[in-house]
Parts: structure tokens; sequence; C-alpha cells
């Protein structure tokens, strides 16, 4: 559990080191960023001012939740799957057979402002196939069909160059697809009520028959003036309820018929409601269009060989074949509805025939004018029940009920809708802005440059003593004379460059050593990452505290110590004459800083042919021996480790390595092999120093304008004693 909460605290740590970084890439590509933005929007809003204005004309349309009344139902309940009957008038009005519709009804082929720039050769361009597909999608990319939100409306809005053809379009799209509504549910009533009017004129030449029968019976029989006998009257009682049930089954036999027979020549239509498989038709049908749709505009767009073409023709496929079987599934259960239907009117048939043959054993005449007489009853029930379906039943209101109506007209629109310079200006604010970040990404990328403090530890895998800010601009703005030192430690001892130097001190004194006097060696991974200005702040403060510090140049092939600390030329030997000429003794090369009480210098003076080997000869280690007993602190500022083994030879004599890495300079690889180098050193204390760090970036960044916090006093007092003071005296000058 310690492990893992542990582990997750890490996590958490690095995401917010990351966080850190994007914070620091945005401030220092904001204005590049800006930048873009500004240019991504100012070229947006110029080109949506050159486009020509289109105008959107919205028509709405009511529909109605409640369901048409069906054939089997005397009163339809509130749809369940409104949604999905919302979906199918949605992708009805968005149907390329209403496009073909409404582009013919309106001729719009020879529309100025509409059509694409054919040569139609003379012939119409709707009977073309190819053509006519353009036309079709040129349109439909023009419509759109939604629904309000929280609302029974769909808007149908098409958008057009011209405010009254726009107008006219939505208008007449809604007067096509009513119409096309309307059609279908005509031809299907229409069939319907053709299948019933036979089956009703076989009923009615059938009661006829039944009449004449009945009253021949009643001639006969003298209208009935002896009674039933109590046998008779229970097999007349059986009878009549036989006949009553008899008409229900009829009736549904009917209906069943019709609406299996109007399946069957119309696969389009709706089926009932009442077969189980209604809902996942309807839901198939709006998919597949769907899938139709969206086939026609990907073949339109990108051709027939776009990969996900065919796909999505394969959808459609798949759609259409589990359709067509559903399809026959609701076909099917309609048959088997009708079937039961039969063999419950031939039941009930087989009971009457039982029942007549048994009234022929017992009272003939009486019995059988019962039966007849309820048979025409019944008959003549079964015949008013279809009539009242066909006048004002079930089957007229299926035709008359209409789901959809028309709520508001399509006006001429005012204002435009395309385009909306505002909008474009803002996206294309937006796109330069993603555009830039892509280009950041791509130069972080490919950026080894370490840019925090974070990265360098992460890449060299050594603890950071201190983190120096950047204070070169500081200097530069106090206009200081050729013979002041530049070094931040004389001229601002309040800064929070100093005090990154006191802090590298205070953890140089911090660490175990075996030795009362500690031998330091500076390097980097390359040139220009501040080791020897490190190196000379660094034997500042260090002499500060009281202590005698030396500062030996070892850098023989590019010494800048002596030019760093402005000293005059002079015959007396370095470092150089010491290692070639064994006569040359130590104290002959020591020079003193006359700004720095306790600080000595061996500078290079001459730079030898073979600085490798002129260092290996042995004569630095007694150097080293002899600035023991001398010196409190002994530093070295060495060449670049990577370039030459020099900082290496070195390494080999001192206590601790100081590796300078210069934020913006030092690259991740060098740092992970300067890793490398240094790991052959094991009993080596190893510290590295972040230098120019950017003040938003250190701790001091925290106390807001550190000269605030540390004083203005750049330079003022005597705060090394005289020779600082007079140091500090001529600076002024």
């Amino acid at each position: 559990m310690t492990t893992d909460l542990t582990n997750a605290t890490n996590k958490f740590a690095e995401s917010a080191i990351r966080i850190t970084d994007i914070t620091r890439i945005l401030r220092k590509y904001g204005l590049y960023l800006l930048g873009l933005m500004i240019i991504g929007g100012l070229l947006a809003g110029i080109w949506a001012h050159f486009q020509t204005p289109e105008y959107d004309a919205v028509a709405l349309v009511h529909l109605d939740q409640h369901n048409s009344i069906s054939l089997g139902s005397a009163g339809a309940a509130v749809s369940d799957e409104y949604s999905l009957k919302m979906q199918t008038e949605i992708t009805g009005f968005q149907s390329p057979y209403i496009a073909e519709l409404t582009i013919e009804r309106l001729d719009l082929t020879k529309h100025p402002l509409f059509g694409t720039k054919l040569d139609y050769r003379g012939l119409d361009p709707m009977k073309d196939p190819q053509q006519r597909d353009q036309l079709v999608h040129q349109f439909l990319g023009n419509l759109q069909v939604t629904q309000v939100p929280k609302t029974e409306l769909l808007s149908i809005r098409f958008r057009s160059t011209s405010p009254a053809l726009a107008a006219l379009v939505a208008n007449t799209i809604v007067d096509v697809y009513f119409e096309q509504n309307f059609a279908q549910r005509y031809r299907s009533t229409q069939d319907i009520t053709s299948y019933l009017t036979r089956q009703m004129d076989d009923l009615r030449q059938k009661i006829q028959g039944e009449q004449n029968e009945v009253l021949s019976m009643e001639a006969k029989l003298g209208i009935l003036s002896q009674g039933p006998s109590t046998g008779s009257s229970m097999l007349v009682d059986e009878a009549t309820q036989l006949l009553t049930e008899r008409v229900r089954v009829q009736a549904d036999e009917y209906l069943a018929e019709a609406e299996y027979q109007n399946l069957l020549n119309h696969p389009d239509s709706a089926p009932p409601s009442d077969i189980p498989a209604a809902s996942g038709l309807s839901a198939l049908q709006t998919q597949l269009a769907q899938s139709q749709s969206q086939t026609a505009a990907l073949k339109d767009r990108y051709g027939p060989n776009y990969p996900p073409l065919k796909q999505a023709e394969a959808q459609e496929a798949s759609l259409q074949k589990s359709l067509d079987d559903l399809r026959q599934v609701v076909l099917r259960s309609a048959q088997l509805n009708l079937e039961r239907s039969r063999k419950a009117e031939q039941s009930i048939n087989d009971r009457l025939g039982a029942l007549q043959h048994e009234a022929e054993g017992r009272t003939p005449d009486t019995v059988r004018y019962e039966i007849l007489k309820s048979q025409y009853t019944s008959d003549q029930t079964l015949y008013n029940v279809l009539l009242t379906a066909m006048g004002t039943g079930s089957i007229q209101a299926g035709m008359q009920s209409q789901e959809l109506n028309r709520f508001t007209a399509a006006e001429i629109p005012g204002i435009k809708s395309y385009p909306n310079v505002r909008a474009d200006a803002m996206a294309g604010s937006a796109a330069g802005f993603l555009i830039g970040l892509v280009f950041v990404g791509i130069i972080i990328l490919n950026s080894d440059t370490v840019q925090t403090v974070e990265q360098v530890e992460e890449a060299i895998g050594l603890p950071v003593l201190a983190s120096v800010p950047e204070y070169k601009d500081d200097l530069a703005a106090m206009r200081l004379s050729d013979e002041v030192l530049p070094l931040v430690t004389l001229l601002a001892p309040r800064s929070a460059g100093t005090e990154a130097y006191r802090l590298l001190r205070t953890a140089i004194t911090l660490m175990p050593v075996n030795q009362s006097h500690r031998v330091i060696s500076l390097t980097s991974c390359g040139p220009g990452e501040g080791k020897s200005t490190t190196a000379l702040n660094l034997a500042v403060v260090l002499a500060t505290q009281s202590k005698r510090v030396l500062l030996i140049d070892a850098d023989l092939r590019k010494p800048t110590i002596a030019q760093r600390l402005k000293m005059p030329a002079s015959d007396q030997p370095g470092l150089s004459r010491y290692l070639s000429d064994s006569s040359v003794i130590e104290e002959d090369c020591v020079q003193r800083v006359a700004e720095v009480a306790g600080l000595d210098v061996i500078p290079v003076q001459e730079i030898p042919p073979f600085p490798s080997e002129l260092l290996g000869q042995g004569r630095l280690e007694q150097l080293l021996i002899w600035a023991r007993d001398h010196y409190d602190y002994v530093l070295i500022d060495t060449p670049p480790v990577l370039l030459v083994t020099d900082a290496l030879i070195i390494a080999s004599h001192c206590d601790t390595l100081l590796v300078v890495a210069r934020v913006g300079v030092a690259q991740k690889r060098a740092l992970r092999r300067i890793r490398q180098d240094l790991a052959k050193y094991p009993g080596k204390q190893i510290g590295v120093v972040v230098n120019a760090l950017p003040h938003s970036e250190t701790y001091y960044g925290g106390y807001g304008n550190y000269r605030s916090y540390y004083g203005k006093g750049y330079g003022a007092g005597s705060y090394y004693g005289s020779g600082s003071g007079a140091y500090i005296s001529s600076a002024k000058k």
C-alpha cells in the first residue's frame, strides 16, 4: 500500500512538472502563437468578406406524436418510439427522391443560381444518371432538416444565394413531401377498400339469400305459432352465441386479409402495430436510408475507389439484407394472423354445422328457423360492421389522419447566414493557434537542449547544488567601465545571482570530505555554458568567508581567467610553464587579485602544444599537494569534458567535481554522456550547477522583483573590505 502511494505521488509530481513545462513553453512562444492567431483571424476575415452571401429560409412542420389509427384498432395509443418516427421523417425529407421531385417541379436545372456548370448538350440533365446525382447531391448539400430542440417541430432549412429561391425551395420541399406521404397512404387505403368492397358484395348476396329463406320459413310455420322445446331452446342459444362470435372472427379475418394483401402488394407500406417486428422494421428502414445517403455522399465526393466507400457499401448491403429478412418475417406474421382468423372461423362454422345436423333430428322446422334467423342476424351485423369501417371507421380514419402538418411557411430571409465574418475570424484565429501549437510541438520534439532544472536532473541523474539566474542584462544596464571586473558577486552583492553562488558555497561546505582542504574542478559539456564565470564567482564568495582560495586556470587550450580578471601581461610563469619546467616553483606562478582579499590565481600564460600529455606528467599532482597545504579551497577551471580528455585527467586529482549546465545551451544527450564518463570516479563528490536560468523559473521569482527584495544597493558600501571598497570606488567613476 505504501509503494502504491509512493508511485502515485511520483506520477503526480511528474504530471505537475509537465504542466510547468507547458506554461514555460507558452510563455516562451506566446508571441509567436499570438501572431499566428492574429494572422489566421485576419486571413479568415478577409476571405469571409469576399465570399458570396448566402441566405437560409426555414419552414416548420409539426409531427404529431400520436400514431395514425391502424386497421385493427378503433383508437391508436401514443407512440412509444416517437424519436424513431421523428428520425424517419427527417430521413424522408432528405431522401434523393424528394430532392428529384422538387428539382423537376421548380425546373431548377435552368435556374441561373442553381445547378453545376455542365454542358448538358441540349439534354435533360435529370435523364443522365451522373448529372442527376450531381444535381441531387448539390441540392441535398444546401438542405438541412433537424428537430427543433424540446419540441415536436421539424425545421426544413434551405440555403441559397437568392433569398427568394431559398424560400421557394423550402416551401416546395414541404409540399412535395406532403403529397408523396398522402399518395402512399391513399394507395394503401384504396387497395384495402377494394378488397373489403368485394367481400361486402359477397356478404350482401348471402344475406339476401338468407332473408328469402327466413321469409319462406316464416310462411311455412305461420310466424312461429309453436314454441320450441327446451332441448331446441338450448340449441338455439348455443347457435346464437356461436353466430355472435363468428361476427367478430369474420371481421378480424377480413381486416387481417386486407393488411396481408397491403403488405404483399406494397412492401414499403407501414406494417400494423400489432405485429411484433413492426417497430424493428421501421428502425431498419431509417438506418438503411441514412446509410444510402452516406454512401452516395462518399461516392460523389471521393469517387468509387475511396476505401471507406467500400465499407459503407458493405454496411448498406448488410442493412438491405436484414431489412429484406425482417420484411419476410413481418409478412409471415401477417399471414399467420390471417390463418389464425380463418381457423377460428372454420371452427365456429364446423360447430354450427354440427348444431344444424343435431337440430334436424329433433324439431326440424322450428329449430332450423331459429338457427337460420340467428345466422341471418349475424351476417347482417357483420355487414354493418364492415360498412361502418368503410364509412367512418378505422380504414377511412387511417387514410384521413395526417401525422405531419405545416406549422409555418418559409419566408424570404433578409439577413445573410453565410459568411459570418466574426465567426470565421474566430475560427481562423483558432486555426492559427493550433497551427502554432503544431509548429511549437515540432520544435520542442526536435530540440535536445534543456530548458528547466528538472530536465537537467533527469538527463544527468545528479543532484543540482544551485540554480543561477540570468543576470547578464542587469550587468549591461550598469554601463561598467573597462577597468571594472564584470562579476555579479562584486557588483551586486545583494542580487539573486550572488545569492545563488552563496547557496552553491553552502552546498559545497556541507559536503563531507576526508581532507580539511578540498580541491574542486569545474567543467561543462561544451563551450559557452559559464564554467569560468561560475569558477570566478564561486571563488569570490568563498574568499568573503575569510578563506584562502586559489583559482587555477587549467584550460590550456582556451584560457579565459586572466582576461576575465583583467590581469596585465607579465613575464611571470603560469600553469603551462610550471607543468613543463621542473625548475619553476609554485609560488612563482601565483598572482593575487587585488579586488578580492584572500583570492589568488594561477593563469595559463603560454598555451602549450600538447596539453593532455602535459597534464599527465605528474607535475599537476605536485601542484595540488602544495595548494592543499597553503589554501582552504582550490578551484580548477577545466576544459569541456566532452571535447577533450583534460577534464577527466584533472578529475582524478580532485575531491569534488562540479558540472555547469547552461539552460538553452546544454544538450540532453551530452548530459547523459557526461554522466557515463563521471561514473568512472565513484569516490568523487559530483554536483550540478544550472546556469542562466530565467527568473520566472527560479525560486526567486516567487518574491517578485528580486531587486526590491534584496535591496537596491548594487555595489553600495564596502562589502568586502578595503580591497572591495577600492574596486567599487573605481567602478563608480
